[in-house]
């Protein structure tokens, strides 16, 4: 059976719309009953998903038939998972329930692209995760001037730098031969986690064992960072740009983290989501007090990493406009510890 249309599916709801409007409840619920058993026999499991949540508001007393739409849903979906993807993805399963799994499953796009394709470029802000099933993935990373393989994803590996934090895309993925791959976009994860809460954290976690692109490029001695990164810990403010260039009155805190010539990271408390994406390629000025006075920086949000899941914490990863001298940033380092002078034993041996 064939899932219905688009059109279909908006021309039966606007029609469970105006049933619902004249107060015809059961009459709604009949038509909205058939449209969601056609969904999920169709292989179309989102929009089962998402009409059997609707089922819920428009005839919430029909508990038999609420009952036999789980039912009818849960067979589809639990029978639907490609037999490629459940070899490929088996720890997966594992990680998550099973109720989870197959959600995710249902919630991601397959795509099949050509050897020699490039699926995604550096410095994109593609908000995705990638799930490769079936070849093989070149990671790209550009270090110094050079362009550098540093990495192959296999069938079973997942990466998405922009999916559990905003930021640009450091790295690109060219297949190497054909690819079978599945896209989960970011509202799709949005949706996960607001069905399955803690979903997004327990996806990051088993993401988590496929991070080891910094790890392969310090075995390859290849550096991406053009200057010297230092760790430091400072109180900060910082106020956000408009468009126009006009500075924003609200001033908020934060602490310093790491700074170097090239720009910064801090550290802040953000509880409601969205303010992270809100943050993402914004211009702050950052504002340092010291003990000699007082610094300022300006510069552009280009990522925003999750610090502490379970204390809301970020790290707010800031580019400067352009690299500043290392006088500019000497006050708020930490001093150079001194070699300690070696003292002469009686038989003249430094000890």
């Amino acid at each position: 059976m064939a899932a219905p249309t688009r059109e279909e599916i908006e021309a039966q709801e606007k029609k469970i719309q105006q049933l619902v409007e004249q107060d015809e409840r059961d009459e709604a619920g009949k038509l909205l009953f058939e449209l969601i058993v056609f969904c999920a026999q169709g292989g179309d499991i989102n929009n089962a998903n998402r009409l059997r949540d609707l089922f819920y508001d428009v005839h919430p007393m029909a508990l038999t038939e609420i009952i036999k739409v789980n039912e009818i849903i849960e067979e589809a979906m639990s029978g639907a998972v490609n037999d490629k993807f459940a070899v490929a993805w088996s720890g997966l399963r594992e990680a998550l329930n099973e109720e989870e799994f197959l959600a995710l499953y249902h919630a991601l796009e397959e795509r099949e692209v050509d050897a020699g394709k490039v699926m995604v470029k550096a410095g994109s802000k593609l908000d995705a995760l990638f799930f490769i099933t079936k070849g093989n993935v070149n990671v790209i990373c550009h270090c110094g001037e050079k362009n550098h393989a540093v990495k192959v994803m296999e069938p079973g590996t997942m990466i998405g730098e922009n999916c559990f934090r905003s930021s640009f895309w450091t790295v690109s993925l060219v297949t190497l031969s054909p690819v079978t791959m599945s896209i989960l976009r970011l509202e799709q994860l949005v949706d996960l986690e607001n069905r399955f809460p803690g979903f997004e954290g327990r996806l990051a976690n088993y993401a988590d064992r496929f991070e080891d692109i910094p790890a392969m490029l310090k075995e390859k001695e290849l550096h991406r960072r053009r200057f010297k990164r230092f760790t430091v810990e400072y109180k900060i403010t910082f106020q956000a740009m408009r468009k126009d260039g006009t500075v924003d009155e609200r001033t908020f805190r934060g602490e310093l983290d790491n700074i170097c010539q090239g720009g910064l990271s801090f550290l802040i408390r953000i509880v409601n989501r969205d303010n992270r994406r809100m943050l993402f390629g914004r211009r702050l000025i950052i504002s340092v007090q010291t003990e000699e006075g007082g610094l300022q920086f300006t510069g552009t949000v280009v990522a925003v990493t999750i610090h502490s899941f379970q204390d809301h914490d970020y790290a707010i990863h800031i580019a400067f406009d352009k690299p500043v001298s290392e006088e500019a940033i000497a006050p708020l380092l930490p001093p150079e510890e001194e070699e300690e002078e070696e003292v002469p034993t009686e038989d003249g041996e430094a000890g």
